[in-house]
């Protein structure tokens, strides 16, 4: 009698299974033909695209001053120093966010600029050096990151 009932037990261990089988099947079938579609811009994050942003701007920022090639410097650490006039600061504070804001919006991504002040820091080497007050921001949909940043600026005038 003993054997009866161990063999029933499989035979119901079995059943369940396979029910428990066809249930989990129906159930994928049923979220597969959700038609929930995530593209791939939206499934990474913007985190990096940021940190991109906030160094790229400033070196868009001081490149856009430049009046001439010549108005390229190279210091003792061999660090890229560009040089530009200071009136042109508003001017070309705008130009470079629209250049940025032109290279991010294929990605999805929506950049905003806004410089909230700039003033004189001191002289080196006959050039004078200025510190602009930057709030980025940038968003792609769902993430929203801002940060304001001080950028370096090397003009002569």
């Amino acid at each position: 009698m003993r054997r009866k009932n161990n063999a029933q037990m499989i035979i119901l261990m079995g059943v369940i299974l396979a029910l428990a089988v066809f249930a989990i099947s129906t159930l994928s079938a049923d979220i597969i033909n959700l038609d929930t579609v995530i593209t791939v811009e939206r499934s990474t994050s913007i985190v990096p695209e940021f940190a991109y942003v906030k160094e790229t701007f400033g070196k868009a920022m001081n490149y856009n001053l430049i009046n001439n090639v010549s108005n390229v410097l190279i210091d003792k650490n061999n660090t890229v120093i560009f040089k530009g006039n200071p009136d042109g600061i508003q001017e070309n504070f705008t130009k470079t966010r629209d250049q940025l804001y032109a290279l991010e919006l294929p990605y999805g991504n929506i950049l905003n600029a806004k410089l909230n002040r700039y003033w004189y820091a001191y002289t080196i080497d006959q050039k004078y050096v200025y510190y602009l007050d930057v709030t980025i921001t940038l968003y792609d949909g769902n993430t929203y990151l801002t940060e304001d940043v001080t950028y370096s600026i090397v003009c002569e005038i």
